[in-house]
């Protein structure tokens, strides 16, 4: 297909446009750019999105500074980007469609009544209905948990998924801060309209970015195996009001639960007894390896924080927001280089009370072999008192 070939000198063409657009301070000099480039231009594909110096990793663009002209160029490249977003046939992609779709039909809904710029007659009627947009939640944890993930594996930049993921945050952000305003006894209608018209343009702008470049890159860079696999994970999470959907029957590879898979002076144990143990103890583990990639994680029925078996392989770096990676990153250089064994962190989150601690993991020679990532409930745990004995 046309949108897996990759034209370099079209590439070159288009980093020269956006320079040079960038660049162009009169609305005249813009026009001359644009009409210079029109045929590059109306040729990108989405392919060409992650092989741009701007939104390669090696940018010296912040993801603030990105972010300030993607929508920009995004409508630039929508000629070109839009012959690949028609028809998708796999029922992923169609759910992942449907599911925008139900978003913005619910957004539009809502418009009316913001639209008469009578915001106390219909504050009650908005109040409800944004706090349903806290379901876009839904999508926000499905793109960064496995879609990006897989995505990551098969392209050359991971800077437009960090992008997208801090306009997810944006998103989360603004929703909240609007929810606040509406709670009010004293409405500042001026400013709740402009807060809505701000958040009304991030989702809009979000969904068309997924279906002009995320989503025909997902359908074409896997085989159907791939994306039934990724439809059922994508299903433990649900879609934005479409309700209940079914998983599709994949072919799991059977493994010998009675065999030993460890043994050591302590004891040993099989495949299904390990198993139960991991998933069973009351706290979430990740171990990431000595090449910063997940490589595990116990699946809890409980997990307080999301994984799929899509993050498997992936640079521990993406699996944070862009605006905590540094911490991330910070961490584990200190494990590496042995200036610390262990950081913690405790928080509240959706009334639950975690306490998260980092061990870093070495050998007998005292070799940096990766991190271990613990989180737990210690919700219970902070509440008890005096003593509860057997005896």
């Amino acid at each position: 297909m046309e949108l897996l070939k990759l034209n370099k000198d079209r590439i070159k063409k288009i980093d020269l446009f956006m320079k040079r657009l960038i660049e162009s301070t009169r609305t005249e000099e813009k026009v001359k750019v644009f009409r210079e480039f029109e045929k590059d231009i109306e040729e990108m594909t989405p392919l060409d999105m992650f092989y741009l110096h701007n939104y390669g990793d090696k940018t010296d663009l912040s993801i603030n500074e990105i972010k300030s002209t993607a929508n920009k160029f995004v409508n630039v490249f929508y000629k070109g980007l839009e012959k690949y977003s028609r028809d998708f046939n796999h029922i992923l992609l169609k759910k992942l469609f449907d599911e925008n779709q139900k978003m913005e039909e619910h957004l539009n809904v809502l418009k009316e009544y913001y639209k008469s710029k009578d915001i106390k007659k219909y504050k009650d009627e908005l109040l409800e209905g944004f706090k349903k947009c806290l379901e876009f939640e839904l999508k926000f944890i499905k793109f960064e948990n496995i879609i990006f993930p897989q995505l990551e594996h098969k392209l050359p930049s991971t800077k437009p998924f960090e992008v997208l993921w801090s306009l997810h945050d944006d998103a989360r952000s603004q929703i909240k801060d609007l929810i606040k305003l509406l709670e009010k006894d004293l409405v500042d209608e001026r400013l709740i309209i402009e807060k809505i018209g701000a958040y009304y343009y991030l989702v809009f702008g979000i969904n068309q970015k997924e279906r002009l470049i995320i989503m025909p890159l997902l359908e074409e860079l896997h085989t159907e195996a791939e994306l039934n696999a990724l439809y059922n994970e994508c299903i433990d999470y649900g879609f934005v009001f479409m309700g209940e959907q079914s998983k599709i029957k994949v072919n799991i590879p059977t493994i010998d639960e009675n065999q030993f898979v460890y043994k050591s002076i302590t004891g040993q144990l099989s495949q299904l007894e390990l198993s139960l143990i991991l998933n069973k103890i009351p706290i979430d583990i990740t171990f990431v390896d000595k090449d910063d990639k997940v490589t595990y994680f116990n699946n809890r029925k409980e997990r307080h924080f999301p994984r799929n078996p899509s993050v498997i392989g992936r640079l521990v770096k993406h699996c944070h927001p862009p605006k905590s990676v540094h911490i991330v990153e910070e961490i584990v250089e200190d494990f590496r280089n042995n200036r610390r064994d262990s950081a913690e962190f405790w928080i509240e989150i959706r009334g639950v009370f975690l306490y998260i601690t980092y061990y870093a993991l070495r050998d007998q020679q005292g070799q940096y072999q990766g991190v271990l990532e613990v989180s737990q409930d210690v919700s219970h745990i902070r509440s008890l008192q005096d003593q509860k004995r057997l005896l």
